[in-house]
């Protein structure tokens, strides 16, 4: 055999090689609607400084108590398939949900009330998922971490900080190429704007669909 005939057919065994694993090889984007999750966002007392003959300890006009409440929202997701089971992603998630803030303990005695404040939340960052199967009806799970980034709608308060994540759900496929995405998971922010810094961790579900070319 001459070497041109060998080096073709070299050439096409190493592309029938080839071409297998590449066949397998996907890329997914994916959007879909969330849901997340509220949380006590603690309180803050106004204090009034005595004068020094009526003693040093501060008086209390009123209290604060505080929540963030659960909000809806979007997420986008592109992802590469690595194995047939396994696939990393990179996704932006978008909510607003409303910091409420209630008065109470008023000094003087006036009722109650409430002062609300819109936020805009961003998450962006990447997850490692394992699927169990390759049936049309397939369970995976999912972890990753990502940044976090809020702002209050008087564009004052500015928070920023490190959110890891981790969850599972279910994937059933309508063809080939489209499918249906569902999961929930929970979602670990070292900082989140609130009267106390803590970590806290809140759920987030999230439903909605995906291509695969």
């Amino acid at each position: 055999m001459s070497l041109g005939r060998s080096a073709v057919v070299l050439l096409v065994a190493c592309v029938a090689a080839v071409r297998p694993a590449a066949a397998q090889s996907r890329f997914e984007i994916g959007a879909a609607a969330t849901w997340t999750g509220g949380f006590d966002a603690g309180g803050q007392d106004a204090l009034e400084t005595r004068s020094p003959s009526s003693g040093s300890t501060p008086l209390t006009l009123f209290g604060t108590s505080s929540r963030v409440q659960s909000a809806p929202g979007a997420i986008a997701r592109v992802g590469v398939f690595l194995t047939s089971r396994l696939a990393v992603e990179g996704h932006a998630e978008y909510s607003r949900p409303t910091l409420r803030t209630t008065f109470q303990d008023d000094f003087e005695g006036a009722t109650g009330g409430a002062a609300e404040n819109t936020i805009a939340s961003f998450v962006i960052g990447g997850s490692a998922v394992l699927y169990f199967g390759s049936a049309r009806l397939t369970p995976f799970v999912s972890a990753g971490a990502g940044w976090l980034r809020q702002l209050d709608e008087e564009q004052v308060l500015v928070v920023t900080g490190l959110e890891l994540h981790a969850g599972g759900g279910v994937k059933y496929g309508l063809s080939r190429h489209v499918s249906i995405r569902v999961e929930a998971t929970a979602s670990a922010r070292d900082k989140s704007i609130a009267f106390d810094e803590k970590r806290r961790v809140v759920p987030v579900i999230a439903g909605g669909m995906a291509y695969r070319f």
